[in-house]
């Protein structure tokens, strides 16, 4: 048994590498146009820590402002060339040509949008009587069934705002973009965690566009538009890789 086993970062429809990629220790897989990106890792589990979450997007997004890639997900790994080649990119060349073809000229952007805590409950104080009227009656007498209360009203209108502006932010974007994935809001004032799949040059637009829809919800939400990226979101190499 090899004491080595080959990373796979992605694959592209190039059959030579960048100086840049290749002294960064990353090496081609190759079978007719389509190549696998690949690194030599010892054999044995890869850990999901920061570090190498980090080196595996580094890596695919070096590749991606090189030629169009199809990211996999982290952590695939072979025993060898010949298993790449027979498992990835013979068993599924058709797929993959089609998938490069569709992603030649799009991007993927992230975005993120949270509530400032304070400036939204100043909001919501200011805007509904009833729960200014809560809040003055459990400042004038604290008890256990006030404070739930107070709570669950500002929890309510809370979501209900969440709603709107994240509605609203949809509204605005989606239609400049080929495709929407929505994710998991984590944070506690968080509104929206969404992918946006877009060509290239559109990318500007959806940009003015944020510009846009900020100066209406802003203050109290924050956003944070990442890339262009790799289509992370919107390609499952994974599901081309023959079982």
């Amino acid at each position: 048994m090899s004491d080595e086993q080959l990373y796979v970062y992605g694959v592209v429809d190039e059959t030579r590498l960048p100086k840049r990629l290749a002294d960064r220790g990353v090496q081609l897989v190759t079978s007719g146009n389509l190549s696998a990106l690949v690194t030599q890792l010892p054999a044995s589990p890869v850990a999901a820590t920061r570090r190498n979450l980090l080196e595996h997007a580094d890596i695919v997004e070096d590749a991606f402002s090189w030629t169009t890639i199809l990211p996999m997900r982290f952590g695939v790994v072979f025993p060898d060339e010949d298993t790449v080649r027979e498992s990835v990119l013979d068993a599924n060349a058709e797929h993959l040509v089609s998938l490069l073809e569709r992603h030649r000229s799009t991007a993927e952007l992230t975005l993120k949008a949270s509530y400032d805590e304070d400036a939204v409950l100043t909001e919501l104080i200011a805007s509904s009587p009833r729960v200014a009227r809560l809040r003055r009656r459990y400042r004038e007498s604290p008890s256990m069934e006030a404070g739930l209360n107070l709570g669950e009203t500002v929890a309510a209108e809370l979501g209900a705002r969440r709603d709107r502006d994240a509605a609203r932010v949809l509204a605005v974007l989606a239609p400049l973009a080929l495709d929407v994935r929505a994710g998991e809001v984590s944070l506690e004032n968080g509104v929206v965690n969404l992918a946006f799949l877009v060509e290239k040059d559109r990318v500007g637009d959806v940009e003015k566009a944020l510009e846009g829809v900020s100066g209406e919800l802003s203050p109290p939400v924050h956003f944070k538009l990442v890339g262009p990226l790799p289509p992370y979101s919107f390609v499952d190499v994974p599901l081309a890789v023959a079982a």
